[in-house]
């Protein structure tokens, strides 16, 4: 649970809301993870995890969706919400 309030996809300017679109359909996802809304805060840092994000789940050794099943389970044991 968040203790801070987040800004809402709608609520960011134009030019986020549109990196916004792209990260959804990067991952298939119809909303805009928290993380990626906290990132947004602070001005250039969404591109730069946009495009540590993007390389690191890039098919390698591992495939796109073992790295989103580690990304998950990892997430479960920590009881983490992002």
């Amino acid at each position: 649970m968040e203790t801070v309030r987040l800004l809402e996809e709608h609520e960011f300017p134009p030019e986020l809301q549109k990196y916004f679109e792209g990260i959804k359909t990067w991952f298939n996802i119809n909303y805009v993870p928290k993380m990626t809304r906290v990132l947004s805060y602070q001005s250039g840092m969404s591109d730069t995890h946009g495009r540590c994000s993007r390389r690191a789940m890039t098919d390698g050794v591992l495939k796109r969706h073992q790295k989103e099943m580690i990304a998950v389970t990892v997430s479960a044991i920590n009881a983490c919400d992002y």
